[in-house]
Formats: structure tokens, C-alpha cells, sequence
């Protein structure tokens, strides 16, 4: 037998590509100040990897969501005491993605679709990734309102195995604040800017950025641009971002904007590696 001529066939069809099934749908209806939703989808060659999504892991406020992997050969999770799991802790993202996932709670096809497009990608690249860790690291540059989603990211690409640099609890130990952004942005290969108009305001923000653009760092702008195009067009040093594809976030569920940030850095990484 030759098994390099062997073709192996994923475990899929063609109207449900990763055979998702819904296992439990619960309160999505909105019936219920809390609810949790369990499906299982099937990879390569495994079947029935067991996720849930919750906002009931630690208690009934429904605040904090969690994307929870519950059974998975590939990772080598078998049962309670080994699952993998991150926190969803801003509340906007919360909100904007709960009328998401009940505009389709009614209809499986559609709750299909939306898990197949949101959350399976980010499984099936964590998958990816047992096989290499990712060797890029993120500086997220934004205002201090905006840190609370920041957080939300920071949890999401450490799922998926990134070092990502966000306030002072990852500053290098030095003297003063500068000296220890300096130093971070040096350290980190991708800059992603969260920008709006108190972004732009803020001195630390605007000298962050285009430290990173003298550096040469890979710059991830995100932002509603006719919010800030006036902005942009006035400052000489701004304009740059002007050429950049600046993503809407507001068009985009959370899970839309981590799978950005992470395809784009997987694709440098990809360049980066040496050809086998």
C-alpha cells in the first residue's frame, strides 16, 4: 500500500461544511437573562469536537462571555479538568454580538452559519497551531476607554497563542512610562491601532503610532473612517493611514476582527518561516 498516493477526505458536505450539530440551545430566545449554546463540529479527520458558548460560566448577570472547547483529540482535551477556554468581558462586544446570535437563534441553518463564519475559524486555527506556535507579538495601542475591549482581544489572541503587550501589567519594568512604551513597541511585530477622536487627542496615542510606523512595524488600524477621515487629512504625519485598509469594527462581529488581526499576522509568519 502507498499511502502518500492516498487522498483523505475531510469529514464534511457541502451545505454544512463542518457537519456542525446544535446540541443545546438555551435561552437564546431571550426567555432568560442567561444562556448557553453547545454544538459540535468536525475537523480534518475528527468528529464531533464539543464547544460551548455561555454567559453563565461564573454566575446569572450574563456580563462576561466564554468560548469554551470541551472535547477535542487534536488538542488533547478529554474532559472538565483539561478544556480551554477565553473570556469576552466588554460588554458592547457582548451586546452587539447577542443580537447576532438571536437574530439566528430561531433558525439552525442561520445559527449554522454563524458559527461556521465566527467561531469555528478561530478552533480550527488554534488546531493550526499545536503545530507551531505563533512567534509574532502585539502592541494594542488605544484610550483608556476602549481598554476594557482591548482586554476582550488580549484574551482571544493569547487563545491562540500570541504574546500581546496592553497596559501596565505587561510594561517592562523601567523608569517611567515612554522608556516602557518605547521598549514594548520595539519588542512587538504587529501594531494595532484602535483609533477615534479621543485617539487622536491623546499625545501618548498619536507618538505610539508613529513611533511604530518609523520602526517599520506592521500597523492594523481599526476605526469608522468617516469618523476619522477630517482627522487624518489635516495632520501631514496622519495621511499615511489613508493608503491602509481601515477596518470598520462596527461592520464586523468580534470574532471578525480577531480572525483579521490573527490572518494577517499568519500570513507575515507564513513568509517569515523557511521554505521546507
Amino acid at each position: 500500500m502507498d499511502l502518500s498516493t492516498l487522498v483523505v477526505e475531510p469529514l464534511s458536505t457541502s451545505l454544512n461544511k463542518s457537519n456542525i450539530v446544535i446540541t443545546e440551545n438555551y435561552g437564546l430566545d431571550g426567555s432568560s437573562g442567561f444562556w448557553w449554546l453547545k454544538f459540535t463540529f468536525d475537523y480534518m479527520l475528527e468528529k464531533a469536537i464539543a464547544m460551548r458558548l455561555t454567559n453563565f460560566k461564573y454566575d446569572s448577570k450574563g456580563n462576561i462571555w466564554t468560548l469554551e472547547i470541551e472535547k477535542c483529540h487534536y488538542l488533547s482535551i478529554k474532559n472538565a479538568d483539561n478544556r480551554v477556554s477565553f473570556d469576552m468581558e466588554d460588554e458592547l462586544v457582548n451586546v452587539n454580538e447577542l443580537k447576532r446570535l438571536r437574530g439566528c437563534a430561531f433558525n439552525n441553518e442561520k445559527l449554522q452559519d454563524y458559527l461556521e463564519t465566527n467561531v469555528v475559524p478561530l478552533i480550527t486555527k488554534k488546531i493550526k497551531y499545536t503545530k507551531f506556535a505563533p512567534q509574532f507579538r502585539f502592541f494594542l495601542s488605544h484610550k483608556a476607554k476602549d481598554k476594557p475591549l482591548m482586554r476582550t482581544f488580549k484574551a482571544g489572541l493569547k487563545f491562540l497563542g500570541y504574546s500581546t503587550w496592553i497596559d501596565e501589567s505587561d510594561m517592562p519594568i523601567v523608569a517611567h512610562l515612554p522608556s516602557a512604551l518605547k521598549i514594548s513597541i520595539d519588542d512587538c511585530d504587529c501594531f494595532v491601532a484602535w483609533l477615534n477622536e479621543e485617539y487622536f487627542k491623546s499625545e501618548y496615542c498619536t507618538a505610539e503610532l508613529l513611533y511604530a510606523k518609523n520602526r517599520g512595524k506592521i500597523i492594523l488600524p481599526f476605526g469608522v473612517f468617516s469618523e476619522i477621515k477630517t482627522r487624518l487629512r489635516e495632520d501631514e504625519n496622519l495621511i499615511f493611514l489613508e493608503g491602509l485598509l481601515i477596518s470598520n469594527p462596527n461592520e464586523m462581529s468580534f470574532f471578525e476582527v480577531l480572525r483579521r488581526i490573527d490572518e494577517t499576522l499568519f500570513n507575515f509568519e507564513k513568509m517569515a518561516l523557511p521554505s521546507s
